[in-house]
């Protein structure tokens, strides 16, 4: 019976210790940062109050399960119960900038790629400039200008970095700005080696790319394609993606990209992921009402499209999110209305939304999320240009052949005729009686009297 007793107990205490490991239902939140190492989809910071307050950052830090978590993606889940789960064992949230001054910007790198950097803002000087999260041993570390040769990196949370294969993290300053070292700037592009622990700030950018919300997206070939956004004024970019701005990370040149097709209106706060295809930019959201919820920019032709959608999607239209690409899908997180709208919850949706991206030809609204789908295979653009190329060869084929086909039926048509027609003119008319019409021969011979 003891036995019986102590095993009952240790039961209900494991029930209770697995529910109290579950986070409550994460706050809110607008322009946060998500970074995804290995199965993890890391949440840290955003905010959900307008206007702001002196006392804003204290409170946010009283719930530090609130401040940074994550998504277990290793494991099958419906959107409407996530499986958040909490990551602030020695979190420093007095190290980060205050989202007053306009928060941090996060992307991975270091060896593996297993280490988030968190970068901090010029405002303020005190802090360490960038902070380090080692996913493996749960480490932090601050790093300061002696960590850090070169320019030291600035980010806020309205700036959008892209960490490349090499492990560097190129972040574009939307802001003219002072450095540490008192240099002023007129915004530029930092980029930080995350496996050196050096950075230099390429100032020699368009200025017209003098911008923040705006989305940045990286291409195989290393080019980093940024569109949409506000100037540093607070005015839209209104021709945000009629002319995109490339960024070429193999020789640090910028080129200028006009665009044709569906475009969109200018617009700030959208996200924007990469497709299977690996040519396809998908674009979701943003503050313009008139605009689609889904954009998809071809970066083979520079066309944009609507792109084919089903399933129950969204009804609100969200801005200051973040998308990542996980599996097969597009994973939406946080974000708000217009005028800090976050009654998306009130109408039965998700804090995360989750778009099949798997079929290009037809992207499909989901609430499952299952790690282990397979990915179906992905026509690459050399691939759609040879189909493209063999469709043309095929139908020149086909046209050649029917082509010979009219020609040789009609040669023959008229052979035939032009014989018949022949025919009809050397033909001898026969007797009525049946003799044969004797020849001209057999005729002069009777005539001269010659016998056989």
């Amino acid at each position: 019976m003891f036995n019986f007793r102590l095993l009952l107990l240790l039961q209900i205490l494991t029930i209770v210790k697995s529910e109290l490991s579950i986070p409550s239902l994460p706050k809110v939140r607008l322009l946060h940062s998500s970074i995804l190492v290995d199965k993890k989809l890391y949440i840290f910071g955003g905010f959900r109050d307008n206007p702001f307050s002196d006392t804003i950052e204290s409170t946010y830090n009283q719930s530090p399960d609130d401040r940074f978590f994550y998504l277990d993606v290793s494991k099958p889940f419906y959107t409407s119960k996530l499986p958040w789960t909490a990551d602030n064992k020695n979190l420093p949230l007095n190290n980060f900038s205050s989202v007053l001054s306009g928060g941090v910007a996060a992307s991975y790198g270091g060896n593996n790629n297993v280490t988030i950097y968190f970068i901090n803002n010029e405002h303020d000087k005190t802090l360490p400039p960038v902070l380090t999260f080692n996913t493996s041993d749960y480490s932090w570390n601050n790093l300061f200008q002696p960590n850090i040769t070169g320019d030291i990196p600035i980010g806020r949370n309205q700036m959008k970095p892209i960490t490349d294969r090499n492990g560097k993290i190129y972040l574009l300053a939307g802001f003219s700005f002072t450095t540490l070292q008192n240099v002023k700037r007129n915004g530029g592009m930092f980029i930080f080696d995350t496996i050196n622990l050096s950075c230099v700030l390429d100032y020699d950018i368009f200025t017209s790319m003098l911008r923040v919300e705006y989305s940045a997206t990286l291409l195989p070939n290393g080019k980093i394609v940024y569109m949409g956004g506000k100037g540093s004024d607070g005015t839209l970019i209104t021709d945000g993606f009629r002319v995109v701005y490339l960024y070429n990370t193999n020789n640090s040149n910028w080129e200028r990209q006009s665009t044709a097709g569906s475009i969109p209106n200018g617009d700030n706060g959208i996200s924007s992921v990469l497709g299977l295809d690996g040519f396809r930019i998908i674009v979701f959201g943003g503050g313009d009402i008139d605009n689609k919820m889904l954009y998809v920019l071809d970066t083979t032709n520079s066309n944009w499209y609507e792109p084919n959608v089903s399933g129950k999607g969204p009804i609100m239209k969200r801005l200051e999110h973040t998308a990542n690409v996980i599996g097969k899908y597009m994973v939406i997180t946080f974000g708000s209305g217009t005028n800090f709208n976050f009654t998306y919850r009130n109408i039965g949706e998700s804090d995360v939304l989750l778009l099949d991206i798997g079929n290009s030809s037809n992207y499909i609204w989901t609430d499952y999320f299952d790690p282990d789908a397979a990915i179906p295979p992905q026509q690459l653009p050399q691939q759609q240009y040879n189909n493209k190329n063999n469709i043309r060869i095929i139908i020149g084929v086909v046209f050649g052949v029917l082509g010979m086909i009219c020609i040789t039926s009609l040669s023959i048509f008229f052979f035939i005729k032009r014989r018949k027609k022949s025919l009809n003119e050397t033909t001898f008319p026969i007797p009525d009686n049946g003799e044969n019409v004797k020849s001209d021969l057999e005729i002069s011979s009777r005539a001269s009297g010659s016998s056989y």
